[in-house]
């Protein structure tokens, strides 16, 4: 297959590489072709990496629930497609396929983690602009289902009554932190360095951990229990996403420095560690192992809840419709 022969540095996912820092990541990319027609992926296909367009077009296309195609984009060149694929291992949320013949590069999911992991600064500042892109991504969506109305149909809780959050004592913390699947990769020494520098807390069923446009207190992980991202609706919360153990919660905030873009409260009595908000923060410029490991969760858990919410968002946008069809049918 010939290479595509292009400029990286015009791909707005790379603007911010230096000329050093793209030769790095070109070294690493595969060169891709399709004809018009050609899918470069279908939804639900497993989430395998990135594809850089350098030439032609791509659709974005989702399948709703009344088993129709929702158009969401078309991608040209110097755009990306299937971003969230190199830092998670789900599945496609949506069909790309080409609109006209199509080339460019794709980064193996696998690739790019090897890369992020021995520290590559190309892979670094390409995943800093992944986690940029989901955090803008995930207050757009969430400021977009403050707006709309709540169904008939949909699950709004009643609050419970909050309860006081309390600092406890280490005992035990450290093997409940190493048997957690989601720090699995990391050393003995990494989860104690983690351990000293968070606090361990309580929280009881009900306590608000965040409320939405506060500035964030920082990042959560949920060694035991759950919580909840909701919407404040009147009469209740609507819950979004709940959150158990070994889950990061309070990710956008934490990352893009913002305020609270929703509601976090208890939902099961609760053992959390809380990373303060400039260590958090801090995380992105650390190259010491244990932060480049905990980043890379903190990527994972982005992309996971923002597919979530997307979920969530699309599930409620097709029952509007067919319920508006329905009513209007029934008055035909």
């Amino acid at each position: 297959m010939a290479e595509p022969d292009v400029d990286l540095a015009s791909v707005t996912a790379f603007a911010g590489l230096g000329p050093g820092l793209l030769a790095s990541l070109r070294a690493s990319l595969e060169p891709f072709a399709v004809a018009a027609g050609e899918a470069l992926f279908r939804q639900n296909d497993p989430a395998e990496g990135m594809h850089v367009i350098t030439r032609g077009c791509v659709r974005i296309q989702g399948r709703t629930l009344a088993d129709g195609l929702s158009h969401l984009a078309d991608i040209g060149a110097g755009e990306v497609v299937g971003e969230f694929g190199l830092v998670d291992q789900g599945r496609r949320s949506a069909s790309a396929e080409a609109l006209e013949p199509t080339a460019g590069y794709f980064m193996p999911r696998e690739q790019f983690e090897r890369l992020l992991f021995i520290g590559d600064p190309a892979a670094q500042a390409v995943a800093r602009e992944i986690r940029a892109l989901a955090c803008r991504r995930t207050r757009a969506t969430l400021a977009a289902m403050a707006d709309e109305a709540v169904g008939p149909g949909e699950r709004r809780d009643v609050a419970a009554e909050p309860g006081a959050v309390r600092s406890r004592g280490e005992e035990g913390v450290l093997e409940m932190l190493q048997a957690l699947h989601q720090f699995r990769h990391f050393k003995p020494v990494e989860t104690a360095e983690v351990l000293a520098a968070v606090e361990v807390l309580e929280a009881p069923r009900g306590a608000v951990l965040a409320s939405a446009g506060e500035a964030a207190a920082g990042l959560w992980i949920v060694l035991r229990g759950a919580v909840r991202t909701g919407l404040d609706r009147a009469g209740g919360v609507e819950q979004l996403l709940v959150h158990g153990p070994g889950k990061l919660v309070g990710v956008v905030a934490a990352t893009d420095g913002g305020a609270q873009p929703a509601r976090l409260d208890v939902r099961e009595n609760a053992l959390l560690l809380r990373l303060p908000r400039p260590a958090a923060h801090a995380l992105a410029d650390d190259a010491r192992p244990t932060a480049v490991k905990l980043l890379d969760l903190v990527s994972k858990q982005l992309v996971a809840d923002l597919r979530a919410l997307s979920r969530h968002q699309g599930r409620k946008r097709s029952m509007a419709a067919l319920n508006a069809t329905a009513g209007a049918s029934a008055h035909v």
